[in-house]
């Protein structure tokens, strides 16, 4: 594979653990905005998703050999061999996945980690950054957005070994989130809330982002946007090597840099010759690949800056903006053809501006004799002439004579009348009245808005923190706006946002081990969002069984901590033994397992009591009751051959 500048990793679906969902997003949101705003040839950024097509004939799947191997093709072929210090520039990687800690080590888990198996499927940290800082002397940028909810079911967070690492090797690292926090992801921004927050801060500060800007917006910004958006506050963990490295400059640089000379000298001497070239071609020359033009082809131009792609704008808009290098170039037969012109453009400007005025009044004295005719009709209809009365009246006196004799040949002279009464002229009839519910429309409208805006606000209001019922309530609220309505699409993305919102509290609660009321969160949640109903519906499933789990292990507490009896050794023995019926990884394991290890403890200490009174036989006897694996059992163990010798010294 070539080399890169960047390479974005993002993952959604995962083998073996929970997929996520905007993983993939956020990896391609990033290529995209170096390679179509940062103006960087798409050949420099890789990108690594679930879905990305082959590059070279190579696999770009993200799994672990896939990573390795562009890792160390990238170290094969750097991008700054033979540049000295002084001409760094910055290369980025970004993962969007999951993360753990594993026995004290960080890893990345690729797309086919097995959490019963991280070390010999995950990426080690350590292994991962020795290998992007022996590629170059480049300056790297890591942004990790790792700490996942609800994470790897085995292990910890990861974090801790990457911020030590990283301020060893003096490497700029931003993680998503602090240590004990988790990084979330937002249905409405299409992306995780970190990359939504970078992708702002490099779209605001375009090209001339140094890494202290990116900081203070990250930290500003994504706590802001984990409230507006209900998610637990997030905020980001920075590592900066120096301050010095603070102050750069921290986009990644394209690997043609010589291309920016020529895009320079091709502006100039378009400028000189005095040719209608676009300049958006000449820029577009070299942007479109990570081709290099000879030096010996590219014409010298002295620009008086050392930088030379500071003659390249940061954005489109700012195109007609030419260096100060290049004004010399102007002559006074320039001066004066510009002279020649703007008395040109002035006087196509008058007769644009009075050419326009007589326009429009022409059409507002057609408009006002329109609308005159149409008044005069509409009177005319509406108001028929005495004349069309009378002929309307002998028209009808002729139709009931007719139909009160026999028809006869010498009939027909009164068909005239009849024929003007039944098929009055144009003229008389009653056109408008058709046109009436067209003038109602615009004024339903903005009162339409106006109601749909107050339902809005007055669903927002109900909204309060950790109140599913509430969030239920404004989603009922916000329901009243129909399909084809005003701000019908902002109610739909309020229901889709409130929906995820309660099923995170329900969530929420299930890890509290109160799954009555994490099911009853998630029987609110809509069927609006069928991907969230499911979830809800699937999560409902599974904290039913654990909640009926969790009823029958309570008992089995407290049945053990009624069974005892103070200062009675055998009381405890026997409470143990009901703990132990508690089965692993279901709801009071973890309780079970503490009461044992606090009253294997006091067995030990009723045992060493008697002991202390010397009583060694029956401080024997009772040190045999505290159970095998717990932590007091070693300790018994060596008590009891202590005390079988007859000594009078107490256990520990």
């Amino acid at each position: 594979m070539a080399n890169y500048a960047c390479i974005s990793i993002g993952i959604n679906r995962y083998q073996f653990l929970q997929p996520l969902n905007y993983g993939q997003a956020d990896a391609w949101a990033l290529q995209q905005f170096l390679v179509e705003q940062a103006n960087l040839p798409a050949s420099d950024c890789l990108l690594l998703t679930d879905t990305s097509p082959p590059l070279d004939r190579q696999s770009t799947y993200p799994n672990r050999e896939t990573i390795w191997r562009c890792l160390e093709t990238t170290h094969q072929n750097s991008p700054t061999n033979g540049m000295n210090s002084l001409s760094k520039n910055w290369r980025w990687f970004f993962f969007s996945g999951y993360g753990v800690c594993w026995e004290g080590v960080d890893y990345l888990m690729p797309i086919d980690a097995n959490p019963h198996d991280i070390p010999g499927t995950g990426i080690p940290m350590r292994s991962l950054l020795n290998s992007l800082k022996q590629q170059s002397h480049d300056n790297l940028l890591l942004l990790l957005d790792i700490n996942r909810s609800p994470g790897v079911p085995t292990g910890t967070l990861a974090g801790a070994e990457t911020v030590e690492l990283a301020r060893q090797m003096g490497m700029a690292v931003i993680l998503s989130a602090q240590l004990d926090q988790f990084s979330h992801e937002a249905a409405a921004l299409g992306n995780g809330l970190f990359t939504a927050t970078l992708l702002e801060a490099l779209r605001y500060h375009q090209t001339g982002i140094t890494l202290a800007e990116l900081e203070q917006y990250l930290r500003d910004r994504l706590p802001e946007l984990s409230q507006h958006h209900w998610r637990p506050i997030q905020t980001p963990l920075i590592i900066i090597p120096s301050e010095d490295t603070r102050q750069h400059l921290i986009l990644p640089a394209a690997l043609n840099s010589l291309s920016n000379e020529k895009t320079a000298a091709a502006i100039a001497s378009t400028l000189s010759s005095g040719t209608n070239a676009n300049i958006g071609e000449v820029y577009g020359e070299g942007s479109n690949n990570g081709a290099t033009a000879p030096v010996e082809d590219t014409p010298s131009v002295s620009t008086g800056r050392q930088p030379v792609t500071s003659l390249i704008p940061a954005s489109p808009s700012t195109l007609h903006y030419r260096p100060l290098s290049l004004m010399s170039v102007s002559s006074s037969s320039q001066e004066q053809d510009k002279q020649d012109g703007d008395r040109k453009q002035w006087w196509q400007q008058w007769r644009f501006w009075v050419g326009g005025a007589a326009l429009v009044l022409a059409l507002l004295i057609a408009a006002v004799g329109i609308r005159n005719r149409y008044l005069w009709r509409e009177q005319q209809a509406t108001q028929p002439t005495e004349t069309e009365k009378l002929l309307t009246e002998e028209g009808m006196a002729a139709r009931v004579g007719k139909s009160q004799s026999s028809p006869t040949p010498d009939a027909s002279p009164t068909a005239p009348p009849t024929v003007v009464s039944v098929n009055p002229s144009p003229a008389a009839s009653p056109t408008p009245q058709p046109e009436q519910p067209a003038t109602a429309t615009p004024t339903s409208q903005p009162e339409r808005l106006q109601a749909n805006q107050t339902a809005l606000a007055k669903a927002k209001g109900l909204i309060q923190p950790n109140q599913a019922s509430l969030f239920s309530q404004a989603i009922a609220q916000a329901r009243t706006i129909k399909p084809g309505e005003p701000l019908y699409e902002q109610a739909q993305q309020d229901i889709n946002r409130w929906s995820q919102v309660i099923l995170d509290l329900a969530e929420g609660r299930a890890k509290q081990g109160n799954f009555q009321g994490a099911i009853a969160a998630a029987r609110l949640v809509p069927q609006d969002n069928p991907s969230v109903y499911t979830k809800a519906q699937q999560s409902i499933n599974r904290w039913t069984i654990q909640s009926k789990q969790q009823q029958q292990n309570q008992a089995l507490l407290q049945s053990a901590k009624q069974q005892l009896r103070r200062n009675q050794a055998s009381s405890y023995n026997r409470a143990i033994a009901t703990l132990r019926k508690v089965p692993v990884g279901q709801p009071g394991y973890a309780e079970a397992q503490q009461l044992t290890a606090q009253w294997s403890r006091q067995i030990y200490l009723i045992a060493n009591s008697r002991a202390w009174r010397g009583n060694f036989q029956q401080a024997v006897q009772t040190a045999a009751l505290v159970p095998p694996n717990t932590p007091s059992y070693e300790a018994a163990q060596k008590a009891i051959a202590q005390w079988k010798q007859g000594s009078g010294g107490a256990g520990e």
